[in-house]
């Protein structure tokens, strides 16, 4: 059922003010093909613009297969079997889409750019003791390769603390597999933030925690941001966690970004029809029927022409299915991939359903309700 409310996608974009904080990692124009053979590629990611800000926690949502962790992992050059390219990517001034040896990518993984993966184990070796691996990793920072090891544990152990891990010095001794999931991830956070990059890619990092463990790590990223100053992508397809975690949301389908923005804005002005059914499908308690996306996403290796979300989506139009449309400004920090921003596009009427969850938003992020 369709309210019959009509959707003014400008009622408060105008609210939010642009982020003037200094950018310490800027994309333009990032793409990424597979290579299925000696010269056939199949493109993932279709150029897309990415600018985080010093101290900002920027999420990058979407289903499975819409190319977030394919995108992070470009950040950090190590997508196997891929070719990329992009018009610039630069960090600390730092041009890395010039580099042409793995050498130069090894100098910035790490000390400018921090990864931890969805899954810890695979960023720690069980045959080796956490101390070791941690001291390892440290050292691969050539000022701290020179300090003395007693510096380096006390301050690793500091750290592991400081992160959550109350028997630190104990743990130091021990092998991965004597800790849980949890412990396991704050070791790898831990890894990663030792080395104080400018930069950490959080790739799903609670996807196989329990929902208590996966709110105290989440919690752990505000705490590194607010101490640190250290900016954080979190790659997630829970928009729930980045509605909570966030301060700019990039929302991808199809290897492009189709919307971007403020979180007030994503969550209270959405203006691309896929962000409005992932909003539809987050699960609440009082529900009785739990809103699905209806489709699949579509074959990367057969796009065709017009948006690849038209197929799926509810308010498409017939240009829908002939040309893909550009992000459209709607402020000077939201923007949206669709039709439905043009002039001559018809006003759309928004499901009951999600007039109510916008108005759920709207009460958390503007407490006089404006």
């Amino acid at each position: 059922m369709k309210s019959t409310q009509e959707y003014d996608l400008n009622i408060y974009s105008e609210k939010i003010e642009e982020d003037i904080k200094d950018t310490v990692l800027d994309v333009e124009d990032l793409h990424v093909s597979f290579k299925l053979g000696k010269k056939k590629l199949l493109h993932i990611i279709r150029g897309i613009d990415l600018k985080i800000r010093k101290g900002q926690i920027v999420g990058i949502v979407g289903e499975s297969g819409s190319g977030k962790s394919v995108t992070s992992k470009a950040l950090i050059n190590v997508n196997e079997r891929t070719q990329t390219t992009s018009k610039s990517m630069v960090i600390d001034d730092i041009d890395l889409s010039k580099f042409k040896k793995e050498k130069e990518w090894i100098k910035i993984r790490g000390s400018k750019i921090g990864y931890i993966p969805q899954d810890p184990l695979t960023s720690l070796n069980p045959t080796r003791k956490i101390g070791k691996q941690l001291l390892d990793a440290l050292n691969n920072n050539n000022e701290w390769k020179k300090r003395p090891l007693s510096e380096k544990k006390a301050y690793l152990i500091g750290l592991l603390k400081q992160f959550g891990l109350r028997n630190a010095e104990k743990i130091f001794y021990m092998y991965p597999h004597t800790l849980s999931g949890g412990m396991k991830q704050r070791v790898v956070i831990t890894m990663v933030v030792a080395l104080k990059p400018l930069v950490i890619i959080a790739d799903e990092p609670t996807t196989a925690l329990d929902p208590t463990v996966q709110a105290s790590v989440l919690a752990l990223f505000e705490n590194i941001r607010s101490t640190m100053g250290i900016s954080i992508i979190l790659i997630s397809h829970n928009i729930s966690v980045v509605a909570k975690f966030c301060d700019y949301i990039y929302v991808m389908y199809a290897g492009r970004i189709v919307e971007k923005g403020t979180k007030e804005e994503i969550f209270t002005v959405p203006a691309h029809p896929y962000t409005w059914a992932l909003i539809s499908a987050v699960p609440e308690d009082r529900e009785d029927r739990l809103f699905s996306i209806k489709g699949t996403p579509p074959d990367m290796a057969n796009l065709g022409l017009g948006d690849p979300f038209a197929p799926r989506n509810e308010y498409a139009m017939e240009i829908d299915f002939i040309k893909e449309p550009p992000l459209i400004p709607i402020s000077k920090t939201h923007a949206a991939a669709t039709w439905l921003l043009h002039p001559e596009a018809p006003k759309v009427h928004l499901r009951e359903d999600l007039v109510k969850r916008l108005e759920s938003f709207r009460k958390v992020f503007y407490k006089d309700g404006k």
